[in-house]
Protein backbone atom coordinates (compact mmCIF):
# COMPACT_ATOMS: atom_id res chain seq x y z
CA UNK A 1 0.00 0.00 0.00
CA UNK A 2 1.20 3.51 -0.78
CA UNK A 3 2.79 5.31 2.13
CA UNK A 4 0.62 8.02 3.69
CA UNK A 5 2.14 11.16 5.19
CA UNK A 6 0.93 13.06 8.25
CA UNK A 7 0.51 16.55 6.86
CA UNK A 8 -1.33 19.52 8.30
CA UNK A 9 -2.04 21.28 5.03
CA UNK A 10 -5.50 22.73 4.74
CA UNK A 11 -7.73 22.67 1.70
CA UNK A 12 -7.75 25.49 -0.84
CA UNK A 13 -10.71 27.82 -1.22
CA UNK A 14 -13.81 25.71 -1.72
CA UNK A 15 -15.48 27.81 -4.38
CA UNK A 16 -14.26 26.93 -7.85
CA UNK A 17 -12.87 29.77 -9.95
CA UNK A 18 -15.06 30.39 -12.97
CA UNK A 19 -14.31 32.26 -16.14
CA UNK A 20 -15.71 35.79 -16.39
CA UNK A 21 -17.53 34.99 -19.60
CA UNK A 22 -19.29 32.01 -18.05
CA UNK A 23 -20.23 34.07 -14.99
CA UNK A 24 -21.77 36.74 -17.21
CA UNK A 25 -23.84 34.18 -19.11
CA UNK A 26 -24.96 32.53 -15.86
CA UNK A 27 -26.00 35.89 -14.39
CA UNK A 28 -27.94 36.77 -17.54
CA UNK A 29 -29.73 33.42 -17.46
CA UNK A 30 -30.64 33.77 -13.77
CA UNK A 31 -31.92 37.34 -14.17
CA UNK A 32 -33.81 36.60 -17.38
CA UNK A 33 -35.46 33.42 -16.04
CA UNK A 34 -36.44 35.18 -12.80
CA UNK A 35 -37.99 38.12 -14.65
CA UNK A 36 -39.76 35.85 -17.13
CA UNK A 37 -41.23 33.60 -14.42
CA UNK A 38 -42.33 36.64 -12.42
CA UNK A 39 -43.93 38.19 -15.50
CA UNK A 40 -45.79 34.97 -16.36
CA UNK A 41 -46.99 34.58 -12.78
CA UNK A 42 -48.11 38.21 -12.59
CA UNK A 43 -49.98 38.01 -15.90
CA UNK A 44 -51.64 34.70 -15.07
CA UNK A 45 -52.52 35.74 -11.51
CA UNK A 46 -53.90 39.12 -12.59
CA UNK A 47 -56.15 37.60 -15.26
CA UNK A 48 -57.67 35.09 -12.83
CA UNK A 49 -57.97 37.66 -10.06
CA UNK A 50 -59.83 40.09 -12.33
CA UNK A 51 -62.33 37.39 -13.22
CA UNK A 52 -62.86 36.46 -9.58
CA UNK A 53 -63.20 40.12 -8.50
CA UNK A 54 -66.24 40.81 -10.70
CA UNK A 55 -68.73 39.38 -8.19
CA UNK A 56 -67.05 41.17 -5.27
CA UNK A 57 -67.01 44.53 -7.13
CA UNK A 58 -70.81 44.41 -7.58
CA UNK A 59 -71.17 45.35 -3.90
CA UNK A 60 -70.95 48.98 -2.83
CA UNK A 61 -68.77 49.94 0.19
CA UNK A 62 -71.96 50.57 2.18
CA UNK A 63 -73.31 47.10 1.37
CA UNK A 64 -69.99 45.49 2.30
CA UNK A 65 -69.88 47.36 5.62
CA UNK A 66 -73.29 45.91 6.52
CA UNK A 67 -72.01 42.35 6.06
CA UNK A 68 -70.40 40.47 8.94
CA UNK A 69 -66.70 39.54 9.00
CA UNK A 70 -67.33 35.90 8.12
CA UNK A 71 -69.60 36.87 5.23
CA UNK A 72 -67.03 39.33 3.87
CA UNK A 73 -64.28 36.70 4.11
CA UNK A 74 -66.46 34.21 2.21
CA UNK A 75 -67.30 36.81 -0.41
CA UNK A 76 -63.72 38.10 -0.89
CA UNK A 77 -61.99 36.68 -4.04
CA UNK A 78 -58.93 34.87 -2.68
CA UNK A 79 -57.74 33.77 -6.15
CA UNK A 80 -54.59 35.89 -6.32
CA UNK A 81 -53.55 34.94 -2.79
CA UNK A 82 -54.10 31.23 -3.49
CA UNK A 83 -52.10 31.47 -6.72
CA UNK A 84 -49.27 33.23 -4.84
CA UNK A 85 -49.19 30.59 -2.11
CA UNK A 86 -49.33 27.81 -4.72
CA UNK A 87 -46.51 29.41 -6.73
CA UNK A 88 -44.30 29.77 -3.64
CA UNK A 89 -45.11 26.22 -2.51
CA UNK A 90 -44.19 24.77 -5.91
CA UNK A 91 -40.92 26.73 -5.87
CA UNK A 92 -39.94 25.53 -2.39
CA UNK A 93 -40.88 21.92 -3.11
CA UNK A 94 -38.92 21.94 -6.38
CA UNK A 95 -35.97 23.58 -4.60
CA UNK A 96 -35.98 20.94 -1.87
CA UNK A 97 -36.32 18.01 -4.29
CA UNK A 98 -33.67 19.36 -6.70
CA UNK A 99 -31.23 20.17 -3.90
CA UNK A 100 -31.64 16.76 -2.28
CA UNK A 101 -31.16 15.03 -5.64
CA UNK A 102 -27.88 16.91 -6.18
CA UNK A 103 -26.76 15.97 -2.66
CA UNK A 104 -27.57 12.34 -3.43
CA UNK A 105 -25.47 12.39 -6.63
CA UNK A 106 -22.44 13.84 -4.86
CA UNK A 107 -22.66 11.62 -1.78
CA UNK A 108 -23.08 8.52 -3.93
CA UNK A 109 -19.92 9.33 -5.90
CA UNK A 110 -17.84 10.24 -2.81
CA UNK A 111 -19.03 7.25 -0.77
CA UNK A 112 -18.18 4.87 -3.62
CA UNK A 113 -14.55 6.00 -3.43
CA UNK A 114 -14.31 6.87 0.27
CA UNK A 115 -12.74 3.62 1.46
CA UNK A 116 -10.05 3.83 -1.23
CA UNK A 117 -9.28 7.46 -0.38
CA UNK A 118 -8.98 6.71 3.34
CA UNK A 119 -6.49 3.96 2.52
CA UNK A 120 -4.42 6.34 0.39
CA UNK A 121 -4.51 9.66 2.28
CA UNK A 122 -3.85 10.66 5.88
CA UNK A 123 -6.58 13.33 5.91
CA UNK A 124 -9.77 12.86 3.89
CA UNK A 125 -12.25 15.74 3.88
CA UNK A 126 -12.06 19.54 3.80
CA UNK A 127 -11.54 19.40 7.57
CA UNK A 128 -11.15 16.52 10.00
CA UNK A 129 -14.81 16.80 10.92
CA UNK A 130 -16.28 17.76 7.51
CA UNK A 131 -16.10 15.54 4.44
CA UNK A 132 -17.55 17.92 1.83
CA UNK A 133 -17.83 21.68 1.42
CA UNK A 134 -21.13 22.72 -0.12
CA UNK A 135 -20.98 26.24 -1.55
CA UNK A 136 -24.55 26.05 -2.81
CA UNK A 137 -26.89 23.46 -4.31
CA UNK A 138 -24.75 23.30 -7.48
CA UNK A 139 -21.13 23.54 -6.27
CA UNK A 140 -19.35 21.10 -3.97
CA UNK A 141 -15.70 20.59 -3.00
CA UNK A 142 -13.74 17.66 -1.65
CA UNK A 143 -10.15 17.55 -0.40
CA UNK A 144 -7.60 14.96 0.70
CA UNK A 145 -3.94 15.28 1.68
CA UNK A 146 -1.09 13.35 3.25
CA UNK A 147 0.31 10.84 0.75
CA UNK A 148 3.70 10.06 -0.74
CA UNK A 149 4.28 11.96 -4.04
CA UNK A 150 0.89 13.72 -3.86
CA UNK A 151 0.55 17.03 -2.08
CA UNK A 152 -3.24 17.00 -2.32
CA UNK A 153 -6.29 15.73 -4.15
CA UNK A 154 -8.93 18.37 -4.83
CA UNK A 155 -12.33 17.61 -6.34
CA UNK A 156 -14.56 20.38 -7.67
CA UNK A 157 -18.09 19.21 -8.42
CA UNK A 158 -20.44 21.30 -10.56
CA UNK A 159 -24.04 20.10 -10.97
CA UNK A 160 -27.10 21.20 -12.90
CA UNK A 161 -29.26 23.84 -11.13
CA UNK A 162 -32.06 21.40 -10.35
CA UNK A 163 -32.96 23.38 -7.23
CA UNK A 164 -34.02 26.34 -9.40
CA UNK A 165 -36.44 24.90 -11.93
CA UNK A 166 -36.82 28.20 -13.81
CA UNK A 167 -33.06 28.64 -14.34
CA UNK A 168 -32.74 24.95 -15.25
CA UNK A 169 -35.45 25.21 -17.93
CA UNK A 170 -34.07 28.53 -19.23
CA UNK A 171 -30.53 27.11 -19.52
CA UNK A 172 -31.86 24.16 -21.50
CA UNK A 173 -33.83 26.41 -23.85
CA UNK A 174 -31.05 28.96 -24.42
CA UNK A 175 -28.47 26.23 -25.09
CA UNK A 176 -30.36 25.41 -28.32
CA UNK A 177 -29.90 28.96 -29.65
CA UNK A 178 -26.70 30.36 -28.07
CA UNK A 179 -23.42 28.44 -28.16
CA UNK A 180 -21.91 30.30 -25.19
CA UNK A 181 -25.01 29.52 -23.09
CA UNK A 182 -24.53 25.76 -23.07
CA UNK A 183 -26.52 24.02 -20.38
CA UNK A 184 -24.67 22.97 -17.22
CA UNK A 185 -23.63 19.31 -16.96
CA UNK A 186 -22.97 17.23 -13.85
CA UNK A 187 -19.17 17.35 -13.84
CA UNK A 188 -16.36 16.59 -11.39
CA UNK A 189 -12.77 17.83 -11.79
CA UNK A 190 -10.13 15.85 -9.89
CA UNK A 191 -6.72 17.48 -9.47
CA UNK A 192 -3.84 15.37 -8.13
CA UNK A 193 -1.22 17.96 -7.13
CA UNK A 194 2.25 16.40 -7.30
CA UNK A 195 4.48 17.41 -4.37
CA UNK A 196 7.75 19.34 -4.80
CA UNK A 197 10.06 16.37 -4.32
CA UNK A 198 8.27 14.20 -6.89
CA UNK A 199 7.97 17.15 -9.31
CA UNK A 200 11.75 17.28 -9.68
CA UNK A 201 11.87 13.65 -10.83
CA UNK A 202 10.14 14.12 -14.21
CA UNK A 203 10.10 16.69 -17.01
CA UNK A 204 7.74 19.52 -17.84
CA UNK A 205 5.29 18.34 -20.50
CA UNK A 206 1.60 18.00 -21.39
CA UNK A 207 0.06 14.67 -22.32
CA UNK A 208 -3.61 13.75 -22.28
CA UNK A 209 -6.22 11.20 -23.30
CA UNK A 210 -9.36 13.13 -24.32
CA UNK A 211 -12.89 12.07 -25.23
CA UNK A 212 -13.92 12.99 -28.78
CA UNK A 213 -17.26 14.11 -27.36
CA UNK A 214 -16.98 17.94 -26.97
CA UNK A 215 -13.26 17.71 -27.73
CA UNK A 216 -13.04 21.30 -29.02
CA UNK A 217 -14.79 22.81 -26.01
CA UNK A 218 -12.55 20.79 -23.67
CA UNK A 219 -9.49 22.23 -25.43
CA UNK A 220 -10.88 25.77 -25.30
CA UNK A 221 -11.70 25.53 -21.58
CA UNK A 222 -8.25 24.22 -20.60
CA UNK A 223 -5.30 26.36 -21.62
CA UNK A 224 -2.75 23.56 -21.23
CA UNK A 225 -4.59 21.42 -23.81
CA UNK A 226 -4.48 24.29 -26.32
CA UNK A 227 -0.68 23.82 -26.38
CA UNK A 228 -0.99 20.24 -27.65
CA UNK A 229 -1.71 18.49 -30.92
CA UNK A 230 -4.39 15.84 -31.46
CA UNK A 231 -3.46 12.36 -32.58
CA UNK A 232 -5.63 9.29 -33.04
CA UNK A 233 -4.19 5.90 -32.17
CA UNK A 234 -5.07 2.22 -32.43
CA UNK A 235 -4.08 1.92 -28.77
CA UNK A 236 -7.19 3.85 -27.71
CA UNK A 237 -10.90 3.02 -27.92
CA UNK A 238 -12.60 4.82 -30.81
CA UNK A 239 -14.15 7.33 -28.37
CA UNK A 240 -10.76 8.82 -27.35
CA UNK A 241 -7.76 10.63 -28.84
CA UNK A 242 -4.31 11.61 -27.61
CA UNK A 243 -3.39 15.25 -27.06
CA UNK A 244 0.34 15.74 -26.62
CA UNK A 245 3.28 17.98 -27.43
CA UNK A 246 5.25 15.20 -29.14
CA UNK A 247 3.51 12.05 -30.52
CA UNK A 248 6.37 9.79 -29.39
CA UNK A 249 5.33 10.48 -25.78
CA UNK A 250 2.48 8.02 -26.25
CA UNK A 251 4.87 5.08 -26.34
CA UNK A 252 6.40 6.09 -23.01
CA UNK A 253 3.35 7.26 -21.05
CA UNK A 254 0.56 4.93 -22.17
CA UNK A 255 0.10 2.36 -19.39
CA UNK A 256 -1.09 -1.11 -20.40
CA UNK A 257 -3.98 -0.97 -17.90
CA UNK A 258 -5.54 1.92 -19.84
CA UNK A 259 -6.98 -0.56 -22.36
CA UNK A 260 -9.58 -2.06 -20.04
CA UNK A 261 -10.17 1.06 -17.90
CA UNK A 262 -10.92 3.43 -20.80
CA UNK A 263 -13.37 0.91 -22.26
CA UNK A 264 -15.31 0.87 -18.97
CA UNK A 265 -15.15 4.67 -18.49
CA UNK A 266 -15.95 5.82 -22.03
CA UNK A 267 -19.52 6.75 -21.07
CA UNK A 268 -18.52 9.43 -18.55
CA UNK A 269 -14.78 10.22 -18.79
CA UNK A 270 -13.90 13.56 -20.46
CA UNK A 271 -10.11 13.55 -20.15
CA UNK A 272 -7.04 12.51 -18.17
CA UNK A 273 -4.12 14.93 -18.45
CA UNK A 274 -0.57 15.29 -17.16
CA UNK A 275 0.41 18.95 -17.14
CA UNK A 276 2.66 21.60 -15.64
CA UNK A 277 0.74 24.52 -17.17
CA UNK A 278 -2.32 26.37 -15.78
CA UNK A 279 -5.90 25.62 -16.78
CA UNK A 280 -6.68 29.32 -17.34
CA UNK A 281 -4.76 31.20 -20.00
CA UNK A 282 -2.19 33.46 -18.30
CA UNK A 283 -2.33 37.16 -19.09
CA UNK A 284 0.90 38.17 -17.32
CA UNK A 285 4.26 36.48 -16.69
CA UNK A 286 3.34 36.25 -12.98
CA UNK A 287 0.32 34.08 -13.91
CA UNK A 288 2.54 31.49 -15.60
CA UNK A 289 3.29 29.47 -12.47
CA UNK A 290 4.57 25.94 -13.05
CA UNK A 291 2.43 23.42 -11.18
CA UNK A 292 2.80 19.73 -11.95
CA UNK A 293 -0.40 17.77 -11.56
CA UNK A 294 -2.61 15.10 -13.05
CA UNK A 295 -6.10 16.32 -13.92
CA UNK A 296 -9.16 14.15 -14.51
CA UNK A 297 -12.53 15.46 -15.66
CA UNK A 298 -15.62 13.28 -15.82
CA UNK A 299 -19.37 13.46 -15.77
CA UNK A 300 -20.77 12.40 -12.41
CA UNK A 301 -21.31 8.61 -12.70
CA UNK A 302 -24.87 7.60 -11.82
CA UNK A 303 -25.35 3.94 -12.68
CA UNK A 304 -23.82 1.19 -10.53
CA UNK A 305 -21.58 0.10 -13.40
CA UNK A 306 -20.26 3.63 -13.97
CA UNK A 307 -19.69 4.19 -10.24
CA UNK A 308 -17.72 0.94 -10.06
CA UNK A 309 -15.73 1.99 -13.14
CA UNK A 310 -14.93 5.38 -11.59
CA UNK A 311 -13.62 3.60 -8.50
CA UNK A 312 -11.46 1.36 -10.68
CA UNK A 313 -10.12 4.44 -12.52
CA UNK A 314 -9.27 6.21 -9.27
CA UNK A 315 -7.63 3.06 -7.90
CA UNK A 316 -5.51 2.77 -11.07
CA UNK A 317 -4.40 6.40 -10.84
CA UNK A 318 -3.43 6.16 -7.17
CA UNK A 319 -1.90 2.69 -7.18
CA UNK A 320 -0.20 2.64 -10.57
CA UNK A 321 -0.31 5.63 -12.89
CA UNK A 322 1.00 8.50 -10.73
CA UNK A 323 4.14 6.57 -9.73
CA UNK A 324 4.43 5.36 -13.35
CA UNK A 325 4.51 8.97 -14.62
CA UNK A 326 7.08 10.02 -12.01
CA UNK A 327 9.40 7.14 -12.96
CA UNK A 328 8.91 7.29 -16.76
CA UNK A 329 8.27 10.97 -17.46
CA UNK A 330 11.75 12.16 -18.47
CA UNK A 331 12.76 12.57 -22.12
CA UNK A 332 15.77 13.29 -24.30
CA UNK A 333 16.23 14.79 -27.74
CA UNK A 334 13.18 16.10 -29.59
CA UNK A 335 10.80 14.86 -26.88
CA UNK A 336 12.45 17.29 -24.48
CA UNK A 337 13.32 20.16 -26.86
CA UNK A 338 9.83 20.77 -28.22
CA UNK A 339 8.08 21.21 -24.83
CA UNK A 340 10.87 23.58 -23.75
CA UNK A 341 10.47 25.57 -26.99
CA UNK A 342 6.69 25.79 -26.46
CA UNK A 343 7.17 27.24 -22.97
CA UNK A 344 9.80 29.70 -24.19
CA UNK A 345 7.42 30.92 -26.92
CA UNK A 346 4.53 31.34 -24.48
CA UNK A 347 6.79 33.23 -22.06
CA UNK A 348 7.99 35.51 -24.89
CA UNK A 349 4.37 36.28 -25.84
CA UNK A 350 3.54 37.27 -22.26
CA UNK A 351 6.66 39.45 -21.99
CA UNK A 352 5.70 41.20 -25.23
CA UNK A 353 2.20 41.84 -23.85
CA UNK A 354 3.67 43.27 -20.64
CA UNK A 355 6.03 45.52 -22.60
CA UNK A 356 3.10 46.83 -24.66
CA UNK A 357 1.11 47.51 -21.49
CA UNK A 358 4.06 49.36 -19.94
CA UNK A 359 4.47 51.51 -23.07
CA UNK A 360 0.76 52.35 -23.05
CA UNK A 361 0.95 53.18 -19.34
CA UNK A 362 3.95 55.50 -19.89
CA UNK A 363 2.24 57.15 -22.87
CA UNK A 364 -0.92 57.77 -20.81
CA UNK A 365 1.16 59.13 -17.92
CA UNK A 366 3.03 61.46 -20.26
CA UNK A 367 -0.25 62.64 -21.78
CA UNK A 368 -1.66 63.39 -18.31
CA UNK A 369 1.46 65.38 -17.40
CA UNK A 370 1.20 67.37 -20.64
CA UNK A 371 -2.45 68.15 -19.91
CA UNK A 372 -1.59 69.37 -16.41
CA UNK A 373 1.29 71.45 -17.75
CA UNK A 374 -0.91 72.90 -20.46
CA UNK A 375 -3.65 73.81 -18.00
CA UNK A 376 -1.22 75.92 -15.97
CA UNK A 377 -0.01 77.92 -19.03
CA UNK A 378 -1.35 81.12 -20.47
CA UNK A 379 -3.19 81.11 -23.79
CA UNK A 380 -0.11 82.42 -25.63
CA UNK A 381 2.19 79.72 -24.18
CA UNK A 382 -0.38 77.02 -24.98
CA UNK A 383 -0.44 78.20 -28.60
CA UNK A 384 3.37 78.06 -28.84
CA UNK A 385 3.47 74.59 -27.25
CA UNK A 386 0.84 73.27 -29.67
CA UNK A 387 2.83 74.73 -32.56
CA UNK A 388 6.04 72.99 -31.39
CA UNK A 389 4.20 69.67 -30.96
CA UNK A 390 2.72 69.95 -34.45
CA UNK A 391 6.14 70.71 -35.98
CA UNK A 392 7.68 67.76 -34.11
CA UNK A 393 4.93 65.46 -35.40
CA UNK A 394 5.42 66.69 -38.99
CA UNK A 395 9.19 66.05 -38.78
CA UNK A 396 8.61 62.49 -37.54
CA UNK A 397 6.15 61.83 -40.38
CA UNK A 398 8.64 63.21 -42.92
CA UNK A 399 11.42 60.95 -41.59
CA UNK A 400 9.11 57.90 -41.85
CA UNK A 401 8.29 58.73 -45.50
CA UNK A 402 12.02 59.05 -46.34
CA UNK A 403 12.77 55.73 -44.75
Amino acid sequence: MVQRKNLSRGPPQSRAATKCEKLDIDNIIVCFSSMLSLAIFTLFGTCLAQEATKKYSQYTPAELSELGLVERLKLYPWTLEMISVGFISVYFVSYYVGSRYNDKLVNKFINTNLELLKEQFYQVGVTRSQLLAKDDAENYSFYATGRLNIESLTAKIKLQPRQNIFVWIMESLLSFFIDSASSTKDVVDLVFQIDKEASTKYDDFIWAIVSKDNMNSIRNENYFLSLTRTAESAKLPLEFVFMNEVPEMNEVLYHKKFNSILEKCKGFLSFIAITDQPAEKPELVADLVKSKRIVVQMKIPQSSADLEASNELLKFLLNDFIEYVISKGFFIGELNRRPKKTRENELAKLKKVEETLKKEELANKKLEEQKKQKASMSAEKQRKLEKKQLERKQRRNTQKVRQ
